[in-house]
This record gives C-alpha cells, sequence and structure tokens, in this order.
C-alpha cells in the first residue's frame, strides 16, 4: 500500500541559527519512494535538513541530507547500491528500506512555525 507519512518541524533559536526536530507518528515498513519538502515561506537560505531513521531498532542513517537551502523540492532519493564485491554500481535505482521512524532534523533557520513540512511517500509492506 502506497501512503504519506506527513512530519513538521516547527524551529526555536536565534535567526539564522534555529534548530528543531520532527519524528513520524508511526513506523515505516517498507522502501521510500519520495520526499516532498515544503518550506516556510520566511526559511532562509543557510538551512540545512537531514531526514533519517530514529534508530529504535538497527542504528540511524541518513536518507537524505540538503545543506543550505530552502527551495521547496520532490526527491526520490536511492541507495547507494555496491555489487558483492562492494564496487559501486552507477545509475542505482534502489530505493531506501526502512523499518523504523522516521526524522526530520532543521539547523540553521530562523524561528518558525512549521519551518518545514515534510511529506514521505512510502510503499508500505503491511
Amino acid at each position: 500500500m502506497i501512503r504519506t507519512i506527513t512530519i513538521r518541524v516547527t524551529t526555536t533559536g536565534s535567526a539564522g541559527v534555529a534548530a528543531g526536530t520532527g519524528t513520524s507518528d508511526s513506523v515505516v515498513l517498507g522502501e521510500v519512494l519520495g520526499v516532498y519538502i515544503n518550506f516556510h515561506a520566511s526559511a532562509p537560505a543557510t538551512t540545512d535538513t537531514t531526514i533519517s531513521t530514529v534508530g529504535g531498532g538497527p542504528p540511524s542513517y541518513n536518507l537524505l541530507v540538503v545543506t543550505d537551502s530552502a527551495t521547496d523540492a520532490y526527491i526520490a532519493p536511492r541507495a547507494a547500491a555496491v555489487s558483492a564485491a562492494n564496487g559501486a554500481i552507477t545509475n542505482s535505482h534502489t530505493p531506501f528500506v526502512v523499518a523504523d521512524r522516521l526524522q526530520v532534523v532543521l539547523a540553521q533557520c530562523d524561528a518558525l512555525t512549521d519551518a518545514v513540512v515534510v511529506h514521505v511517500i512510502v510503499q508500505d509492506q503491511r
């Protein structure tokens, strides 16, 4: 089943150095197909965004890191695929597989309510 998980992040702190974290309400059990990042109109271009797993089971890992940008975008993050001999496979279309909650962390932003709203589209295996 394809579903969308929405994560909202409100930031606190001073202009240009405010930070915030938002976590999904439910566990994702499947593949991440795409991510739509929708920034507040007043978010500065210095904003850093990291989307990762929380690490409740296996260690956490990053799905997407966007630095110095507050431009709305749809992104289809893909895992770095390697061969059995650990050689890089270029032009990979391998989606991230997740069995954890997702987390969005903002840094270098301004103090804003809903500084970013992230919509993660997943192929849920439940």
